[in-house]
Order: C-alpha cells, then sequence, then structure tokens
C-alpha cells in the first residue's frame, strides 16, 4: 500500500474495507459481485491503490452492515449512534427488529441526559437488560459464558435483576406533564406498540 496512504483515511478506509470482509468470511470474489463492481476494482479499493466515490462507500457500509464514519475513520465504532433526539424515521423502523430497539433507546436515550435522575435510570435499565440478554445468550448456547466474566449463570439472580427494574421505575418521581407538541418518533412507536401487545396478550394468558 503507498505510503503516502498511511496516515490518512484513505488508508483508515482501505483497511476496514478488507477487514470487514475477511471477518465475515467473504471471498473477495463474492464481495465483489454483490458491491457491484470487479474483483479487481474491489482489490485496487482494498489495497488503497485507487480511492472510491460516496455511491460505493454507502454500499459498502450496508453491505457490511457499519456506518460510514467508521469505515471512512470518523469513528471507532462500527454502529452509527445517532445522537439527535429529533431522529429521523426510515422505513425499517415500522418492524420490529433489534435495530429499531436500538433507535428508539437512541432517541430517548439523549433525551434523559437531560435529568439526572432519568439518567441514572437509563443507565440501570440498559444495562440491566443488556446484561439479561447476555444471560439468555449463553443459556441458548450462543455466546461463551466467559462473557459473564467471574459471574455464576444463576436464574434466581436474573429474575432480581428484572424485577429490580420495576422497583426503580415505581419510586420515580412525578415531573411536570410536557404539553408542547412533539412527533413521535417511528421506532418509538414501533417498540412502543409492540410493548402493548406484549402486555396485553400476556394478561390475557392468564385470565
Amino acid at each position: 500500500m503507498p505510503d503516502k496512504l498511511q496516515n490518512d483515511n484513505s488508508f483508515i478506509f482501505a483497511t476496514r474495507l478488507m477487514e470487514l470482509r475477511k471477518d465475515k468470511k467473504i471471498s473477495q470474489k463474492q464481495a465483489a459481485k454483490d458491491l457491484g463492481i470487479s474483483q479487481a476494482l474491489l482489490s485496487h479499493y482494498e489495497n488503497g491503490v485507487r480511492e472510491c466515490g460516496l455511491n460505493f462507500v454507502v454500499r459498502a457500509a450496508n453491505y457490511y452492515n457499519v456506518s460510514c464514519d467508521f469505515l471512512l475513520g470518523n469513528s471507532k465504532s462500527t454502529v452509527n449512534l445517532d445522537r439527535d433526539t429529533r431522529i429521523l424515521d426510515i422505513a425499517e423502523d415500522a418492524n420490529m427488529s433489534t435495530d429499531t430497539i436500538v433507535r428508539a433507546a437512541i432517541s430517548l436515550g439523549t433525551k434523559a441526559q437531560k435529568d439526572e435522575e432519568i439518567f441514572e435510570y437509563l443507565t440501570e435499565v440498559y444495562a440491566i437488560s443488556t446484561y439479561l440478554v447476555l444471560y439468555a445468550s449463553i443459556k441458548k448456547g450462543l455466546v461463551p459464558h466467559t462473557w459473564l466474566e467471574d459471574n455464576l449463570l444463576n436464574p434466581d439472580v436474573a429474575s432480581y435483576l428484572a424485577n429490580s427494574l420495576g422497583t426503580t421505575t415505581r419510586s420515580l418521581k412525578w415531573g411536570p406533564k410536557k404539553t408542547t407538541k412533539e412527533k413521535k418518533p417511528q421506532c418509538v412507536e414501533t417498540v412502543s406498540s409492540w410493548t402493548n401487545d406484549y402486555l396485553n396478550l400476556s394478561i390475557a394468558s392468564l385470565l
């Protein structure tokens, strides 16, 4: 790779483009076909011989499911965490998925940081929820036990953590009712509707 690329974003882009392909165990021939370019051109991009256009950057980011900022070296995170509270709706937000949940969490999280009590609550909810998903993933054999470090895979601990979220929610102090009209993000609507349906079905099963 040319020395002139060693200290700029072109080098980072080329390196990450190649690493993402190798991490996903995709051949250069297959990746080139999926991305709609020749293998020779993809090889040039991955080795920093040629620079691509913006259209390819977007295509590659979507293909590898990372942010354009990550590909271009402007972020160390592969996830595009939009910090704008006015998160823009996308078509995918109408469907319940992990991406929709994350986008709803980000939209609410940016607002929660304005209030100390809610920020502490957000930290507790998100951390414990992630821990519970980790517990379930280990239980199903999707990730190794070592991801829990020295903690035991104990169902009683998982139940306690889940119940603690409800306890914290009930202890929150009421604040002034917000009267300004603000459009609800589609991702928040989808998560809220799914949870409401889940609640109704759970109650119905008890009757």
